[in-house]
């Protein structure tokens, strides 16, 4: 069955709910559309990410990751077996969900001063993330970020939470040393 022939049919589904857990389940193929499928979403850029978590809808879901990852136009993927484009799509998602995990361990919560002085006001999201690489680069045209392999600017933000959390428990020695005094 053709993924359009899947997206007329599974509109009349009785049970979406039983459908979507069977559908989870569909292994990732090696080709997609005569195009090789990667083993991992690491050499993908920050913006292909970016557009990659902003998918929202059902349509897109099924769409946008081959279309992103692969450079595969929809008219082409509608002719596609639908197990394969669907396997695709799941394996994607849970390849974001594996990267989105490793830039959640970058977030170092923070103190309950920080809190007072309202520091969850500084999340400026996928913009902030590419301003600060920007920064820390010296790159001046933010569309040269979006280039960047995701890869790079998560190793960037781990190391910068790391020696974030040193200088913290530095000061924090240095604070108790001070009040010994």
């Amino acid at each position: 069955m053709t993924l359009k022939e899947f997206t007329v049919l599974s509109q009349h589904a009785v049970n979406r709910h039983e459908l979507m857990m069977k559908l989870e389940r569909l292994v990732k193929p090696t080709y997609l559309s005569g195009k090789r499928v990667p083993d991992s979403l690491n050499d993908i850029t920050i913006g292909q990410l970016i557009m990659l978590q902003y998918i929202s809808t059902d349509a897109d879901f099924m769409l946008k990751p081959a279309s992103i990852i692969l450079g595969i136009q929809d008219d082409m993927l509608l002719k596609e077996q639908a197990e394969k484009v669907i396997g695709f799509s799941y394996w994607v998602a849970k390849e974001l969900e594996r990267i989105n995990k490793l830039f959640k361990n970058t977030s170092i919560p923070p103190t309950q001063e920080e809190k007072q002085a309202g520091v969850e006001k500084l999340n400026f999201g996928s913009f902030g993330i590419i301003d600060w690489f920007a920064q820390r680069m010296g790159i001046t045209d933010h569309s040269e970020v979006e280039n960047v392999p995701w890869v790079r600017i998560y190793k960037c933000l781990d190391m910068d939470a790391k020696r974030f959390v040193y200088e913290r428990r530095l000061r924090e020695i240095y604070n108790k040393r001070m009040q010994k005094k």
